[in-house]
């Protein structure tokens, strides 16, 4: 935070992202991404979550995602729009 002090609330957009990735025997591979966009804020709030999560502000929200339960973390999560991205794809390939 303190190499961002200088940078103004309209340079301070950042996500989390995650990538989930299946291998199968027979070489197929597929890649989906998952991201939480939001804002990084000048001060850390909140004590849920590791990381990042109290200087990300999701896009839409007030609080940061070390303020969210968990609950709320997991149904905006980038991890959580991943797996739930690779679902159809694992349906499609082993269905």
């Amino acid at each position: 935070l303190a190499q961002l002090s200088d940078i103004g609330d309209e340079h301070r957009a950042a996500h989390f992202a995650c990538a989930a990735a299946l291998a199968l025997p027979d070489g197929t591979e597929r890649v989906v991404e998952g991201r939480l966009p939001g804002t990084l804020r000048h001060t850390p709030a909140g004590t849920n979550g590791f990381g990042y999560d109290p200087i990300l502000q999701p896009d839409g929200e007030t609080r940061t995602c070390a303020e969210l339960t968990p609950e709320e973390k997991n149904a905006i999560s980038h991890r959580g729009k991943a797996f739930r991205a690779l679902v159809p794809v694992v349906r499609e390939l082993l269905g």
